[in-house]
């Protein structure tokens, strides 16, 4: 999802498009998290005045917030049929992770490294150790010379922020309070490291923490 941050690339929004930015914002967290749950089914058929109607918006907002959706590959927007949910997995949200993993332990230097201080403050919008995880790691990337693949990092914070919440972990089958507390020492770890521009012992908290992150789908729970 879009946001208005300088260290992503981007430019401040307009002043006057921030009323519709926030709902568009709002629209694509509910549509996030009723596909990352299930209430969206794999594969179901969803027309676009019936997504409009259900969270009483207009068309427009629910366009603009599948835009993003569709670029995390979570919907597809078909023309005469609507919104088509993905066939998305565990492994796929997993994969995302290893995929950042290795951009981290074998990042492309491709530009200019980024002078950024790292900001805490930037977590404050994380829910969970997957948010962290991005905006730590693309904040890495950046700061190493990575942009295209901080840039990519960083579009995957929201899908990864949600995935992990306990909701919507325990819709997939997944025990995410099991082992939390490791887990946040690491993002202490990693936080404090990036303050203190610790750059090789930043990126050891943050494989650490990836590996925490893929390891979570082993503690498996049943599902009604």
């Amino acid at each position: 999802m879009e946001r208005s941050l300088n260290r992503a690339g981007r430019g401040d929004d307009d002043p006057n498009g921030i009323r519709r930015s926030l709902l568009r914002d709002a629209v694509f967290a509910r549509l996030l998290d009723n596909v990352l749950r299930g209430v969206y089914r794999r594969g179901q058929r969803i027309r676009l005045d019936t997504i409009a109607a259900d969270m009483r918006v207009s068309r427009t907002p629910v366009r603009e917030a599948l835009v993003p959706l569709e670029n995390l590959r979570l919907v597809t927007v078909q023309r005469y049929v609507g919104v088509v949910i993905a066939h998305w997995t565990v492994d796929h949200m997993i994969e995302r992770v290893r995929i950042a993993r290795t951009m981290i332990t074998e990042p492309s230097v491709g530009s200019v490294c980024c002078a950024d201080r790292f900001d805490v403050a930037w977590l404050r919008e994380c829910a969970t150790e997957g948010g962290a995880f991005a905006e730590l790691g693309a904040w890495w990337l950046r700061r190493n010379g990575a942009a295209v693949s901080a840039d990519w990092l960083f579009s995957q914070r929201d899908v990864l922020d949600a995935f992990f919440t306990d909701d919507v972990a325990l819709a997939n089958g997944i025990d995410a309070v099991v082992a939390r507390r490791d887990r946040l020492r690491i993002v202490d770890r990693a936080t404090a490291a990036a303050e203190q521009d610790a750059l090789a012992d930043c990126a050891a908290a943050l494989v650490e923490l990836a590996d925490a992150l893929i390891a979570m789908p082993d503690r498996f729970r049943s599902v009604a």
